[in-house]
């Protein structure tokens, strides 16, 4: 299955006629025939039959998702309830690993606290959030909700880029009596510094804040302080902020650090996962991260991501994994029919509509696709290969913010 993207391209090639006898291509009316539509009601998926009959098997679900939407959050929302009922406890989420924990406690105790956390470290001018992807009402509730139904939230991602400011206050309150007059002077030192350095990050692209912080010797000597900490949390925080540093100076530095980022993916997911296993023989994960990480064969960047990473976890197992990709076709107002950047989902988002959510099976048109008897272009190729099924969210737009 690891080189299913592989085989169909070369079965569509070998078997692909003359011009005068072109093998059909993918189409509008194919789409169709293998799109229904459902509603969600009281966190009730109702209509989307096949999909329910699928996560009830699955042991990993995977969301590809399109970020910071309205009805993204009304989605996962729903998926939770759903997933719960099926055994499901654990959700990975693109953050780090201790933000996804901050964002767990913080929901705990309510959303004044999380919004609270979010207006003081938060730049609305200069589009600075401390964590990323959940700054909407929508992505509070199903965050409520995950940990209402007894899900353990996952954080596979490095850290923000903006969130060294954050991070470094934790590791002072949670050194609490014992930090030194000099890492007090240290963390003052560094709030103020780090407060022109993110505005600007975001006000000039080619600004390097991660490769400076590097070699940076006040934000080093603060992170080499706590190197003595026994306290669980601060470790987990100063091993984080050394990789996020490098997978982030990779990456401004025009070098290769998508590698790099995904095997970190699979090393916080390995990690947790071992942990799991100690309390369900067979644990099952809900995944909900970008869609260029979420497919089961190679990513648009020709990696194995992380969805390729669960997904052969599933087969080595004898398990299964669904990978779900969530599309818009109406948004903030317009149809994206044609619209620039859209033009390769065009046959897919065909089935949209304003009022319902729209449900595509891309399994069967997977298998015309391995049989070489039809063909779509390298985007939809790619892409029924990766996933098992398309959402459609109704009319949608970005997430306003909580705080």
């Amino acid at each position: 299955m690891s080189s299913l993207l592989f085989l169909a391209l070369f079965l569509i090639q070998v078997s692909a006629p003359d011009s005068d006898h072109e093998l059909p291509r993918i189409n509008e009316d194919l789409i169709a025939e293998h799109t229904t539509y459902f509603d969600i009601r009281d966190n009730q998926i109702e209509g989307a039959d096949s999909l329910l009959a699928a996560l009830e098997q699955a042991h990993f679900v995977a969301l590809g998702e399109l970020h910071n939407r309205v009805r993204l959050g009304e989605l996962t929302e729903s998926l939770l309830h759903v997933l719960a009922s099926n055994g499901f406890s654990n959700f990975a989420v693109e953050t780090g690993p201790y933000s996804a924990r901050k964002l767990q406690q913080l929901i705990q105790s309510g959303k004044p606290e999380v919004s609270a956390f979010y207006d003081e470290y938060s730049s609305g001018l200069f589009d600075i959030v401390p964590i990323p992807f959940f700054k909407g009402d929508s992505d509070l509730r199903f965050l409520s909700a995950a940990d209402s139904l007894g899900f353990e939230l996952w954080g596979l991602d490095q850290e923000y880029q903006l969130s060294y400011l954050y991070l470094i206050d934790e590791l002072a309150g949670l050194a609490g009596e014992t930090l030194t007059h000099d890492q007090e002077r240290l963390q003052r030192k560094l709030t103020r510094r780090l407060y022109w350095m993110n505005r600007r990050k975001q006000t000039f692209s080619g600004f390097q804040l991660s490769c400076r912080l590097h070699n940076d010797e006040p934000f080093q000597a603060y992170l080499h302080s706590f190197d003595d900490a026994v306290n669980p949390d601060i470790r987990q925080i100063i091993d984080a902020l050394r990789a996020t540093q490098e997978i982030y100076c990779l990456a401004e530095k025009g070098e290769a650090s998508e590698p790099v980022r995904i095997s970190y993916f699979k090393e916080n997911f390995d990690r947790n996962f071992v942990i799991a296993l100690d309390e369900n023989p067979e644990p099952k994960v809900f995944l909900k991260m970008g869609s260029f990480h979420m497919g089961r064969e190679r990513s648009p960047l020709n990696l194995y991501d992380i969805g390729n990473h669960i997904h052969q976890l599933a087969e080595s197992k004898g398990q299964s994994s669904v990978h779900i990709y969530y599309l818009n076709r109406f948004f903030e107002g317009k149809d994206m029919t044609g619209r620039s950047g859209w033009e390769g989902t065009e046959r897919f988002i065909s089935a949209g509509d304003r009022e319902r959510w729209a449900f595509t099976d891309l399994r069967p048109i997977r298998e015309l696709l391995i049989n070489g008897t039809m063909r779509g272009s390298d985007f939809e190729t790619r892409t029924i290969l990766n996933y098992d099924f398309i959402i459609i969210a109704p009319e949608d737009d970005w997430v306003g913010k909580h705080w």
